[in-house]
């Protein structure tokens, strides 16, 4: 049985790389994509050199510029991004019998035909860079789980995560780092004295297959360095559904803003009835005007069908979120995850 062979790829400062593209003279210059109301609120990615000087995405522009006096600020051009992307996954084409992108600006090959495959990962870095203008980190594992991990390790730059290094590899590592571990998972996982992989591995498997269903088992068996998976392109079902609103002027008037929340919850709940849908859990995130922010989850017994019980609880951590505070609010963001088919409803007359 074929070994599989999983390579993620990743652009690195992907939209501050496309701005270099777009405009060459840019080239060596401290340089941000700034996104928000005027798109000069924050950041949306940096380039190497700003970041030397201490930028980060998220951050406020306004300290970007405390920051590095120098800093280009370009406004986002999604569309023009959106183009350079289809040119690199056109390249990752000539590489793989199987390409799955998962964003506009990183993806899946399978290289597990591949004798060497760090060494086609070095002949598909360089082309890119070549052809495309973009430099990319890379991360090679037996599974798409690991890849994206010794992606995250290795930028910017490559790291191969060898057959049968699984295991000593994940050991130290924190579970934050892995997709799919939200706040509520890692705080279970806390409670069970788990905070590292290591740390999963030495639990018993049945104890996380009964806290955590499926999902807690295939954990475990990861943990262990025993989770070698396919490539598989396919149509996959939903797992979350979100909108973020970035207000056009800030809103002191916290009924207003709750108000807002709970229309915004009510459509996120119609769109998941009409793909047959049901949430488990839900996320708010409220952004004040000097950027701070106050967050608040909630995992329900069972998947709800019913918006009274889902507004209820919204309004409930909304209300966490803002009690004692006495900023403006910027911005809400509103989330439904761990999703789940609505149970199939018998015929009333068979």
């Amino acid at each position: 049985m074929q070994t599989p062979r999983i390579l993620h790829v990743d652009a690195n400062n992907f939209f501050a790389s496309c701005e270099e593209i777009l405009s060459p003279a840019l080239r060596g210059r401290a340089l941000i994509v700034a996104g928000g109301r005027r798109q000069n609120g924050f950041v949306l990615s940096a380039n190497r050199r700003a970041k030397q000087s201490g930028v980060k995405s998220g951050m406020a522009c306004f300290m970007a510029r405390r920051l590095c006096a120098e800093l280009v600020v370009c406004p986002a051009r999604v569309d023009a991004y959106k183009i350079i992307s289809a040119r690199m996954f056109a390249v990752m084409n000539r590489f793989s019998p199987l390409v799955v992108p998962v964003s506009i600006d990183e993806g899946f090959l399978d290289l597990s035909a591949e004798a060497d495959g760090a060494a086609r990962w070095r002949e598909l870095s360089a082309t890119i860079l070549r052809e495309v203008g973009l430099a990319l980190s890379g991360g090679l594992a037996n599974s798409r789980w690991l890849a994206k991990l010794a992606t995250d390790a290795a930028k910017p730059g490559f790291l191969e995560v060898g057959a049968g290094t699984e295991k000593d590899f994940l050991s130290a590592r924190d579970l934050r780092e892995l997709s799919g571990i939200g706040e509520s998972r890692a705080q279970a996982l806390a409670a069970l004295g788990a905070r590292t992989f290591g740390d999963v591995a030495a639990l018993p498997s049945m104890l996380l297959k009964d806290r955590f269903g499926i999902w807690g088992q295939k954990l475990w068996l990861f943990a262990n360095g025993d989770w070698p998976e396919k490539l598989v392109a396919e149509a996959r079902t939903r797992t979350m559904i979100s909108r973020q609103k970035t207000f056009p002027f800030d809103v002191i008037d916290y009924g207003r803003v709750l108000q807002f929340g709970l229309a915004e919850l009510k459509k996120l709940m119609e769109v998941l009835r009409r793909e047959q849908l049901l949430p488990r859990e839900l996320g708010i995130v409220v952004r004040f005007a000097d950027f701070s922010e106050a967050r608040a989850e909630h995992r329900f017994r069972a998947a709800q069908e019913r918006d009274e019980i889902v507004c209820a609880m919204f309004a409930a951590k909304f209300r966490e979120c803002v009690s004692g505070q006495t900023k403006s609010v910027r911005q809400l963001r509103v989330a439904l995850w761990n999703l789940s088919p609505r149970p199939a409803q018998g015929l009333l007359f068979p």
